[in-house]
């Protein structure tokens, strides 16, 4: 909070884009359901409950989440074998995992009233497998973009293929 409150100190009369692990959630995108998952998860691994302040905070200040210009977002499908026994976990919701443990703690986020707008159905995450425990968000920005041209990138938008991701005991350390 110290280092989000001193950023956004220092650019109070400036627009911003504020991109990067702030790795915070926002339990806002995650079901009732899988958010006691995600806890319960940390808990047993022994971590620290999640951390949302964050997140709550730059909602509060109406930053735009360039997440909210996924278009269709794909689903989560995990399967994970832990002690002899098979699990298959599927996240409907759409919330793209950017770190090991499959959930979302890197942003690209617009300060308020910012001429930069995101471009609709750019948003994606991208695997980062091998060299780094977070994925790559990637999202296009224009410049003061028109509602015609938010339909027409809207329809050259790729259809977001299916992905699952396999776990095994040989490697645990990549978690749920």
């Amino acid at each position: 909070m110290k280092q989000i409150n001193s950023t956004i100190q220092s650019s109070i009369n400036e627009t911003h884009i504020l991109a990067g692990g702030l790795n915070s959630l926002d339990e806002t995108v995650y079901s009732q359901e899988r958010w006691t998952d995600i806890v319960r998860y940390h808990e047993e691994i022994g971590k620290p409950t999640p951390k949302v302040e964050v997140m709550r905070f730059l909602k509060s200040k109406q930053y735009a989440d360039a997440k909210d210009f996924a278009g269709e977002c794909e689903s989560v499908v995990m399967i994970a074998k832990v002690q002899n026994l098979s699990l298959i976990i599927f996240w409907p919701e759409g919330v793209h995992g950017t770190c090991k443990y499959g959930t979302r703690v890197d942003y690209v986020l617009a300060s308020p009233n910012s001429p930069y707008k995101f471009v609709p159905g750019s948003y994606s995450v991208v695997s980062s497998k091998g060299t780094s425990d977070h994925h790559i968000v990637k999202v296009d920005l224009v410049k003061g973009i028109s509602s015609s041209a938010e339909e027409n990138v809207r329809r050259k938008q790729p259809q977001p293929k299916r992905k699952v991701v396999k776990i095994t005991e040989s490697s645990p350390s990549r978690g749920l």
